[in-house]
């Protein structure tokens, strides 16, 4: 029989699947950003100008001015220099990642401090998939944005708990609730901001570290490595994403041969 907790946690999910919960809608910085991006009468000069309307997101697109996933081999100097040597998709989802944080609110503190370990992890699973890209060649603005977005569904669910003080607000349960449905959740919110389909498929495997396909390496690979790499709570022996990508060696190993561009990554997105 299920228990009033597994009762409650299918109720909760029924309430997104039928548009009765609230989806949150992509960020309007990011929405603002991607309409200018999709206009080809934008100059690079209206772009710098409504970025640098926005300091807190024109300092944080700076950061990666000498970051690798830029063209050249030399820092960006100014933000014109910057937008001339990022492709659009980069832009876009670079803003995208800033703007997420501002998604959720909520004056209950324990939900309010489980969006923020949320946010940190998200952060931290966005740095392993960066260098994990350059690992095993792998584009890096897609790697990062679908390690940023695996757990989005958590943010729209912990804002839905504000309307069912029924349900337990310890950190394991909550813990215990995203993990269960994010995925479902997170590939509808993709789904509603029309993003790519491999990072749809990143939010809708959170957390399945024994997927098995046929395919080549795929990125919902990359992001599963990368998320299991910075929870350490994955079952014991190699994960089938680790024998896709190549990468066939306990994961104390891989996050030591992994540890020092890490840190520049988890700077850059922190």
């Amino acid at each position: 029989m299920p228990t009033t907790t597994d009762t409650l946690r299918l109720a909760l999910l029924n309430r997104f699947l039928k548009g009765e919960a609230k989806i949150p809608q992509m960020p309007e910085a990011a929405v603002r950003i991607r309409k200018l991006l999709d206009d080809p009468h934008t100059s690079q000069e209206q772009l710098a100008r409504v970025i640098n309307g926005d300091p807190p997101l024109a300092a944080y697109l700076m950061q990666f001015s000498a970051a690798p996933l830029l063209r050249g081999n030399r820092p960006c100097t100014s933000l014109r220099d910057l937008l001339g040597r990022l492709g659009t998709r980069q832009l876009a989802d670079l803003v995208l990642g800033f703007s997420l944080q501002h998604l959720f609110t909520s004056d209950d503190a324990a939900l309010q401090q489980a969006f923020r370990t949320r946010w940190r992890n998200a952060r931290e699973r966005a740095a392993y998939c960066a260098v994990l890209a350059q690992t095993v060649g792998f584009s890096m603005d897609d790697a990062m944005l679908g390690g940023l977005l695996q757990d989005i569904g958590s943010l729209p669910l912990l804002s839905e708990l504000e309307h069912w003080p029924e349900l337990p607000r310890d950190s394991a349960s909550l813990n215990a609730l995203c993990e269960q449905l994010s995925g479902d959740i997170g590939a509808l919110i993709l789904t509603r901001w029309q993003l790519p389909s491999a990072v749809i498929e990143c939010a809708r495997l959170h957390g399945q570290w024994q997927r098995e396909h046929e395919r080549s390496a795929d990125l919902a690979d990359l992001v599963l490595l990368a998320s299991a790499l910075q929870s350490g709570s994955t079952p014991d022996g190699l994960l089938p994403a680790q024998v896709k990508l190549g990468l066939e060696r306990p994961l104390e190993e891989l996050r030591a041969e992994l540890a020092e561009g890490l840190k520049l990554w988890k700077r850059l997105l922190a």
